[in-house]
């Protein structure tokens, strides 16, 4: 057994491991990848000290008793690093392809769905983006859905704030239009303008709940997200999107996702990009 006590030095053990993957899987359908091994020794470390749990075996029983802290596991292990207009193919494709096409249509309407959103970047720079290209924007109807499991991490994503550094590579012009300055404590912020909150919803969402999309979506950004789930699943949710996309909607996933291994719903168009044809 392990104690908090100088943990981090310790490897964590293959039935410990093991121990940890089967309860997430029972009850998220989150399968763990052996390269989250590290990040979860390094986030036991943290919570045992504070719990004051001196074994695995007492945190494994706190897990099994508390399913609030089974999802504070299951968020540290599924943590990804997102920030604002990270995929440039994508956003790329989103600004010079996919607007302007919808643009040319006769119903003013957007629908985004923004899947495992976490914090909220990925979301706001969609309605950022489509706030600058789209013409005549005050007639459209826009509606961006931002979903995660994480509550923490939506909680953070609907205050809208964020420190400077997330920012800094943004034009001058996205900076000075759509945050504002915000000084907490010693260390600078921003917050994003209410313009672009508006058009965003942010709700927590299971994947493998009943589900179902509000309307016809236009794009739905899967990115980093299908990589937690086994190839069942994967099959299960592509399926999904692919029902909850209009005809010829988009759908954006992680580069390693391989869409056309589990459906034929979808048309490849590169750069991990696929278009529904059905």
């Amino acid at each position: 057994m392990f104690s908090y006590d100088g943990m981090r030095q310790h490897v964590l053990a293959d039935d410990e491991f093991e121990v940890l993957q089967q309860l997430v899987l029972d009850s998220s359908g989150i399968v763990l990848a052996e390269s989250s091994r590290r990040s979860l020794l390094d986030y036991l470390s943290t919570r045992m000290y504070q719990l004051q749990l001196g074994c695995f075996q007492a945190y494994r029983e706190r897990l099994q008793q508390d399913s609030t802290e089974l999802l504070r596991l299951i968020n540290a292990a599924t943590q990804s690093y997102t920030t604002f207009c990270h995929d440039k193919q994508h956003f790329n494709f989103f600004t010079n392809t996919l607007l302007p096409e919808l643009a040319k249509k006769p119903e003013q309407e957007l629908r985004i769905w923004s899947v495992g959103c976490s914090t909220g970047e990925e979301p706001f720079s969609l309605a950022m983006v489509a706030q600058e290209v789209l013409p005549n924007i005050d007639e459209w109807d826009i509606a961006v859905t931002a979903t995660d499991h994480d509550s923490e991490a939506l909680s953070t994503a609907m205050k809208g704030i964020y420190p400077l550094s997330q920012v800094r590579h943004l034009p001058a012009r996205h900076l000075l239009r759509w945050f504002r300055s915000l000084r907490i404590g010693s260390e600078e912020h921003v917050q994003i303008s209410p313009v672009l909150q508006q058009m965003v919803a942010f709700r927590r969402l299971n994947l493998l709940s009943d589900w179902t999309a509000p309307e016809p979506q236009d794009a739905i950004f899967c990115r980093d997200t299908l990589i937690y789930f086994d190839m069942p699943k994967r099959a299960y949710l592509i399926d999904r999107f692919a029902d909850s996309l209009a005809p010829g909607g988009y759908l954006f996933v992680g580069e390693s996702d391989r869409v056309e291994v589990y459906s034929d719903r979808f048309e490849a168009l590169g750069n991990a990009i696929f278009r529904r044809c059905d």
